[in-house]
């Protein structure tokens, strides 16, 4: 359902809430509002909850991204994607994967619920290991405001229920707690917002985290406008089909949706980004009464072998190249890519996915000039050092002078220090979720 342009400022509370108060506990898988017997997601509500003249918008900048999954977190991380639960090679929907006419594929067991989390339990352990400082350093741009996911909702009536909602995610360029018409871009940085009446330039301030952040954003995900400059009315992929389900925000993602981690903002040459382009899936969280935080969030999709191949080199797994995603992790893909149907008797080619994520709300200033230049730390010749200044590091017992002892990573170690208490690094570990 499509509605005309809406204020961006909107902030008109909840109406009508007595018979539908949302509580604090209440669980995104909560039985009573799936309609199968697996962790799917709440039934869509009448038809005559949504309104063509529903205006309201809401914008969440994303932190709390938790990626350091264990085998245990996963099992409790996702969603049924292929409707079925596989206790066994007999059971499953697709057929396991072969190289050179050998079974290499084994039987991805579901989680309680039938949850497909494959590449939670079996793949990312690896990269944590691997990248100690990765989700540190997600963390730490995300609260900056270099690359934060945003998720602005559209079209929404203000109530607990609406049948029809669009939703737009996308990345900030920059952000802050400042006012913007105070600030902006300088031809001379057109990547970090500026004082813009200082001479020289002052830095604004990074992002607080209290509800009254400015965010603006990445003109690559918008279409041009009739002069050739990106708009921010015409974003290029617009989550048409989305619906609030008992304060509950349900957007069932469309192809190649993709999802975009940075890493670093290229001050050290482990510094890197990881696309993640899911093939169907969805975006949940809990809308809180106030509408200041999308709670329970989780991002759950299909992620190819293939796009796994392609994103590992950007996050510095160099080693990990396509070839060794598809020979020795493959054996763990557990869906087929296509969201059309179950996969029944195609080869499994993708890996389920679930990441949990909490959002905070904000504003959008408006679009940034330029893109954040993407981040290729395996693009070097030389070997990248694996960093290791980072909260995750320190708390384990490596010293903190010995992990960061170049001016870029005490540098980094500063900013680490600057976030606000709002922004927790480690990632806490997301409490169950059904």
């Amino acid at each position: 359902m499509r509605r005309e342009a809406h204020d961006l400022r909107s902030t008109s509370r909840w109406a009508a809430l007595a018979a539908v108060a949302l509580t604090v506990g209440c669980s995104v898988y909560d039985p009573t509002l799936i309609a199968e017997g697996n962790a799917g997601v709440p039934n869509r509500p009448a038809p005559s909850t949504s309104s063509p003249s529903d205006a309201q918008t809401l914008v969440f900048g994303l932190k709390d991204i938790f990626i350091r999954q264990s085998a245990e977190i996963a099992a409790r991380t996702g969603l049924d994607l292929d409707a079925t639960s596989t206790s066994s090679r007999d059971d499953a929907t697709c057929l396991p994967r072969t190289l050179d006419g050998r079974v290499v594929g084994q039987p991805v067991v579901d989680a309680q619920n039938g949850i497909d989390n494959s590449l939670g339990a079996n793949l990312l352990p690896t990269v944590g290991s691997a990248l100690p400082c990765l989700e540190d350093n997600i963390a730490l741009t995300q609260g900056r405001g270099v690359g934060t996911v945003v998720l602005w909702v559209r079209d929404w009536n203000g109530q607990p229920d609406d049948a029809s909602v669009t939703a737009v995610l996308t990345t900030s360029v920059d952000g802050t707690t400042e006012d913007p018409s105070l600030v902006g871009f300088r031809a001379s940085d057109p990547l970090n917002l500026v004082y813009l009446a200082s001479n020289p330039a002052i830095p604004a301030p990074a992002p607080g985290w209290a509800f009254e952040d400015s965010w603006f954003l990445d003109p690559v995900d918008f279409r041009e406008d009739d002069s050739g400059v990106p708009s921010l009315g015409r974003p290029k992929l617009e989550q048409v089909d989305g619906y609030v389900a008992s304060g509950r925000l349900v957007v069932p993602l469309l192809d190649q949706t993709e999802f975009k981690l940075i890493a670093g903002d290229g001050s050290l040459p482990s510094d890197g980004w990881m696309t993640v382009v899911v093939n169907g899936g969805f975006l949940i969280g809990d809308i809180s009464q106030d509408q200041r935080r999308l709670e329970r969030g989780l991002f759950a999709g299909r992620f190819s072998i293939e796009g796994l191949g392609a994103a590992t080199p950007d996050i510095g797994m160099c080693d990990i190249n396509a070839s060794v995603i598809g020979t020795l992790f493959g054996q763990f893909a557990d869906v087929h890519s296509s969201p059309s149907g179950d996969g029944t008797g195609m080869e499994c080619d993708a890996f389920s996915l679930g990441v949990t994520f909490a959002g905070v709300a904000g504003r959008i200033a408006g679009l940034a000039a330029f893109s954040r230049p993407k981040l290729q730390p395996c693009a070097s010749a030389e070997p990248v050092q694996t960093d290791r200044c980072c909260p995750s590091e320190w708390l384990s017992g490596a010293a903190r002078a010995e992990t960061c002892d170049t001016p870029e990573t005490a540098a980094k170690a500063a900013w680490f220090d600057a976030l606000p208490s709002t922004i927790e690094i480690p990632v806490p570990v997301p409490e169950p979720l059904y």
